[in-house]
């Protein structure tokens, strides 16, 4: 069993930021803060190395300026090897009752801000026992493959409240550079190289001082880390090459309308027998360690949903496959996630009727259509598809229809046609 000073010292070590700090998340923090004042338990959600721990640690960091002891914060990230032996609730509540003995102030408040407690079995029995005596503010965060909203709901019985962490978004990129962005065109040249930095490469922190060669070893580590702890091991996969193709298949045709009896003939085509059955909980626990995610149709005509028919996106541009003839298709995934940001996943869709004509994103915005359209460049040859496919969803929906794009060798449109350069968007 781990001693009193090897307890204080893990925590210590958990708590400490190190010296390459990465900037301040100020949306994310925010959200923290003002979560501290709330009694239910808060869950840090999302994808690997998005930065769940650093939040966590910059939360520590606040409470202590804010003078509580730091002896009243119990972090332990549960992947130090001081506490790695710690796998069973049993051993968890030991390490609970000797911190409250011998370590807290019990007079004052104690935060509890438990990192990769999805190592410990049953952990979530104990925080429940913990949330129920009303005396403790709970911090939990960990790999998504056993730390998901919706488990921690069902576990828990709405006890909890979850924040999802996206890696970096261009504004928090450019943060990070310290590039000022508000007077765009003072700063053109700089910001616009950093986006085409951005475009390639995502918005994952660790690998942007990395070379080209080492940061697509480093996401594809990144990759085969999730196929063997997030998905195989929580859900017993046995056919992991299926399981390999059916990302690779979504990679290789992100922002492409797809259904599943595509998915199961493609994969067909290149020798990969399946039954749609497995194609679909394949993607399903892909999409529960977030890599991707699923954008249903809007029939524009119609006012219906339809969930049958869905695009991919992928967490991180890093993870499209390809030279710059993807850069289309990297440029709609990083628009789709700078609309999930602004307007939640739950209202956002691509738009299709039952002719074919498709838009790129609706966002219902509290009753109120957006349209967006995405392209690298806006010429004569693919003004009149862009603007027209807005147009026909307009005629439907009400509401603005904006065409986003890279370049344009077109004259600035008029106020009936609405497009507008993506960087000025982004920022």
């Amino acid at each position: 069993m781990i001693s009193v000073h090897e307890l204080r010292q893990a925590i210590a070590e958990s708590q400490t930021l190190g010296t390459d700090v990465p900037i301040e998340r100020k949306d994310y923090f925010s959200w923290l803060n003002a979560a501290a004042s709330n009694h239910l338990i808060k869950a840090i959600v999302g994808f690997r190395r998005s930065g769940k721990s650093f939040l966590l640690k910059m939360l520590s960091q606040s409470l202590i300026n804010k003078g509580v002891p730091h002896t009243n914060i119990f972090y332990l990230n549960f992947e130090n090897d001081l506490v790695k032996d710690v796998k069973t609730v049993r051993q968890l509540r030991q390490i609970w009752e000797m911190y409250q003995r011998e370590v807290a102030d019990i007079h004052k408040p104690i935060y509890v801000l438990w990192d990769e407690v999805q190592l410990v079995q049953n952990w979530e029995k104990l925080v429940r026992t913990i949330y129920e005596q009303g005396k403790y503010n709970i911090f939990i965060s960990g790999s998504n493959s056993k730390l998901l909203s919706g488990e921690l709901s069902s576990s828990l019985s709405g006890r909890s409240l979850s924040l999802e962490i996206k890696p970096f978004s261009f504004r928090e990129y450019l943060d990070f550079l310290n590039i000022n962005f508000k007077d765009y065109y003072s700063r053109k040249q700089h910001i616009d190289k950093a986006f085409t930095f951005y475009l390639h490469r995502g918005g994952i922190c660790e690998q942007f001082k990395l070379p080209e060669l080492l940061a697509r070893n480093y996401h594809e580590g990144l990759v085969q880390k999730i196929i063997l702890d997030d998905i195989i091991k929580r859900y017993q996969v046995d056919n992991v090459n299926v399981l390999k193709e059916t990302f690779e298949f979504v990679r290789g045709n992100v922002t492409s309308p797809l259904s599943l009896r595509k998915i199961v003939g493609r994969l067909e085509e290149q020798g990969v027998k399946v039954s749609a059955t497995t194609i679909e909980n394949y993607l399903r626990y892909w999409m529960s360690t977030y890599a991707i995610e699923k954008l249903t149709k809007f029939d524009f005509k119609l006012g219906r949903v339809f969930a049958r028919t869905a695009k991919y996106y992928l967490v991180d541009n890093s993870f499209i496959s390809g030279r710059h003839e993807a850069d289309e298709k990297r440029l709609e995934n990083l628009v789709y996630h700078e609309l999930t940001r602004k307007y939640g996943r739950e209202n956002v869709f691509f738009g299709q009727n039952e002719n074919g004509y498709e838009v790129d994103f609706i966002v219902n915005k509290e009753g109120k259509f957006l349209c967006f359209q995405v392209c690298l460049r806006l010429t004569d040859e693919n003004s009149k598809r862009e603007f027209g496919n807005l147009e026909l969803a307009r005629k439907h929906l009400g509401g603005s229809g904006t065409v986003l794009y890279v370049d344009s060798v077109l004259p600035t449109p008029s106020s009936e046609r609405s497009a507008k350069p993506v960087i000025e968007w982004l920022l």
